[in-house]
């Protein structure tokens, strides 16, 4: 466990050292249980307290068994089958797409650094939602658009590992994460409210 929260520590300071760290880690193990903690720290640290506080989310709910007013427990109920959707969609689509390229691939090393990639960026957005919270602001739009600015982060990751791990081209990288991002957002929308 110990190399474990080494590496994730390392994703935030030095993206070759976390891409190296990776190429010997179990996978897809290791993302399997960076997704699992990235869900519990949004479920227990943001929408737990909001739902325990009896707030609402600025946006209504799109889901008629699941009312805007009791959103934020939903929500945390939630929280883990989502993020296990959008790691295995998007982990998944890399993979068919670098096959359908006949390009070198490994599903179970994709998906281990897509998920501690997740958990490098998702740790930090918990902190900084909260600083939204505490400062009071209920622009859920700026919110949301700080958080594609965010994960820019996640695809200076993605983009690393994949050149470190796969030698995958750096432009065939960039496109790769951006449709990792688009495949996860429909599930954001449909699922995921701000915490403001």
């Amino acid at each position: 466990m110990k190399a474990f929260f080494r590496t994730w520590f390392t994703g935030y300071y030095q993206p070759l050292a976390f891409a190296e760290a990776l190429r010997t880690a179990p996978a897809p193990h290791w993302g399997l249980l960076a997704v699992i903690m990235r869900s519990a720290l949004d479920a227990l640290l943001i929408y737990l307290p909001a739902a325990l506080l009896g707030r609402q989310p600025s946006m209504p709910s799109y889901l008629t068994f699941a009312p805007t007013e009791r959103y934020f427990a939903f929500a945390a109920a939630v929280t883990l089958p989502v993020f296990l959707a959008q790691w295995l969609v998007g982990g998944g689509a890399t993979h068919v797409i670098l096959r359908l390229l006949k390009r070198r691939s490994d599903a179970d090393l994709i998906l281990s650094f897509t998920g501690l990639q997740s958990l490098v960026v998702g740790a930090f957005l918990v902190v900084w939602d909260w600083g939204w919270i505490l400062l009071g602001s209920t622009d859920y739009n700026a919110l949301g658009i700080s958080h594609l600015v965010i994960d820019l982060w996640w695809v200076t990751l993605n983009v690393t590992c994949c050149k470190r791990l796969l030698d995958v081209p750096v432009p065939l990288g960039i496109a790769l994460s951006m449709v990792g991002i688009l495949l996860g957002i429909p599930f954001g929308i449909l699922f995921m409210r701000a915490p403001i």
